[in-house]
């Protein structure tokens, strides 16, 4: 088979004319989480030269961040290995990038991303360390004197926050308005953080899962679709969100290495408030029934990470508020009538299907949909009593009676839109319901399905 033909219409094509080298070898692989395809490449210049690349791409335009934010990534990346590689951020050498499909190239560097899977403590306070140094390194770019050519103008981080508020609350609009969105950019509106420092370069998603590293050294830093100017802050926010789905060292010696580096002095309040903003962009419910949005690179892991940042999402603003949230109740239900069907299914998957799959990409695909079974046979056998429970909070809290959930979910949605209901009677209720969402992942969530943020302090 051509390796072309390993690639979407027209990838290759427009990858080697980026380039200027033939693509000789194409190795399909899972890509970047829930967000993007990947592919291992060979490439071939015509003075002889050779190497192999990883390219990660998003041809549907289905994943995280627009295309804006993939110039940005292109651009950071092209700056940090050539005229700002005295800085020593450790990154994967720029090859090329294909704006119009999403897909960037770059260099194979060696070093593993499992950081959780280290075993020795030592190793893992160093790697750790060093990291952190790494991000310090990158928190030091003087971005007034030099800006990264692509990255746009460097502007105040409050202007990035106004900003960023704004694009959510235009997103949620129409038929996918949501009512915790809704309280959570109210909240974050009302407590934008004053007096910080001038912008940074920020990487966006750092974090375990985001670096390699070999040895005790991180050898890159990876995954740079969300970078921006912003207060380096953020970026300590979202090791927050990475460690929701992978381990770390403690928050506290993690933040002790950042400023032992040369970072910026600690703040925990705009710590906590970047946590939120960032954890309400990541919650936007999944768009998977929407028959005009493209579909995920992976269902399966997409809706897994869209439930838990809801879930923690409804936590982490009610303890921002100060609103303390009830037991939410939780009834039992017997197996529902396809329970031996959907096992059947999942038996095939993992005894018959992943592991007779060569394609590593067809594997992470097939696991993804084992996800999704997961769940429908617990939304099979849960659903309807969740849905029975909840309506009868929404009628308490209303007042109101209704015909079936969808009516009283409907008019709770209209109350909160129109500020009908207190704020905190509004919270609880969607803590409830993010609560019962997740529960209905639970099984297709794994070690996942409890994980909240870790401790600051």
């Amino acid at each position: 088979m051509e390796p072309a033909a390993l690639l979407p219409d027209g990838l290759a094509v427009a990858v080697e004319a980026a380039s200027g080298a033939r693509v000789t070898a194409v190795r399909p692989r899972g890509g970047g989480g829930a967000s993007r395809d990947g592919a291992e490449l060979d490439l071939a210049w015509p003075d002889g030269r050779t190497a192999s690349a990883y390219m990660n791409y998003d041809v549907l335009k289905a994943g995280a961040g627009d295309d804006a934010a993939f110039l940005r990534e292109a651009a950071v990346l092209r700056a940090l290995s050539g005229p700002l590689a005295s800085a020593g951020v450790r990154v994967a050498p720029y090859f090329a990038s294909v704006p119009d499909q999403r897909a960037l190239v770059c260099g194979m560097v060696p070093g593993k991303d499992r950081f959780g899977g280290i075993a020795d403590p030592a190793q893992r306070s160093a790697i750790a360390a060093d990291f952190m140094a790494q991000l310090a390194a990158l928190h030091r770019i003087d971005v007034t004197a030099s800006p990264v050519e692509g990255m746009g103008a460097v502007e105040p981080a409050d202007s990035f926050i106004r900003r960023r508020l704004a694009v959510l609350r235009a997103a949620n609009s129409g038929k996918a308005w949501d009512p915790l969105i809704h309280l959570s950019l109210n909240w974050l509106d009302a407590n934008i953080p004053a007096d910080m420092p001038a912008p940074v370069i920020v990487h966006g998603d750092a974090g375990p899962g985001n670096f390699l590293y070999d040895g005790k050294r991180v050898t890159a830093l990876l995954d740079w679709e969300l970078v921006h100017y912003g207060d380096p802050m953020a970026d300590l926010a979202m090791l927050c969100l990475r460690m929701l789905f992978q381990g770390f060292v403690p928050l506290p010696k993690a933040f002790a290495d950042y400023e032992a580096a040369g970072g910026y002095p600690i703040d925990l309040a705009r710590v906590r408030y970047w946590r939120l903003l960032f954890q309400t962009g990541f919650a936007r419910r999944s768009r998977y029934d929407d028959p005009d949005a493209p579909p995920p690179p992976n269902l399966g892991m997409n809706l897994v990470y869209s439930t838990i940042h809801r879930r923690v999402l409804s936590e982490a603003l009610a303890d921002a508020a100060g609103v303390a949230m009830p037991p939410v109740a939780m009834p039992d239900a017997p197996l529902g009538a396809h329970d031996r069907s959907f096992t059947i299914a999942l038996d095939d998957i993992r005894n018959s299907i992943v592991p007779r799959i060569a394609d590593q990409q067809a594997a992470v695909k097939a696991k993804g949909m084992a996800r999704l079974i997961k769940w429908w046979r617990a939304i099979e056998r849960f659903e309807p009593g969740f849905h029975a429970v909840e309506k009868q909070e929404v009628e308490a809290a209303l007042a109101r009676q209704f015909s079936d959930h969808a009516a009283a979910w409907a008019a709770f949605r209209d109350s909160v839109a129109a500020d009908r209901i207190a704020t905190a009677t509004a919270m609880i209720l969607c803590n409830a319901h993010e609560a019962r969402e997740a529960a209905l992942m639970a099984e297709a969530m794994g070690g996942l399905a409890q994980t909240t943020f870790a401790p600051l302090e």
